[in-house]
């Protein structure tokens, strides 16, 4: 990745900036507390791939939601990192629910 123009120099983002990024990014999208979400980053033809492993926030529909967040996970890790992402793949580990004001 190279800087804006008319900036000297590039940007480099490590490995594990990308892995916390994709891991803020899809909680704050399943509904998950952070902690609670495992993401593991690999590469197919050049394109980041983005496996997520994490609760989701109780829901009517889990599967389409959780379809919907895959796309947007994998659009905004590519808007703010400005890499190809080829796919996410969720799996899911569990319920979040609210209770009392606190995320459980």
């Amino acid at each position: 990745m190279t800087a804006g123009p008319g900036v000297p120099g590039r940007v480099e983002v490590t490995a594990r900036a990308l892995n916390s990024l994709a891991r803020a990014v899809a909680a704050e999208r399943l509904g998950a507390p952070a902690k609670r979400v495992r993401v593991g980053l690999g590469d197919a033809a050049g394109a980041l791939t983005i496996d997520v492993e994490s609760p989701v926030r109780a829901q009517d529909d889990l599967v389409t939601a959780t379809g919907r967040a895959a796309g947007d996970i994998r659009d905004r890790v590519a808007a703010l990192t400005g890499r190809r992402v080829g796919s996410t793949h969720i799996e899911l580990t569990g319920i979040v629910r609210e209770h009392d004001g606190r995320v459980r």
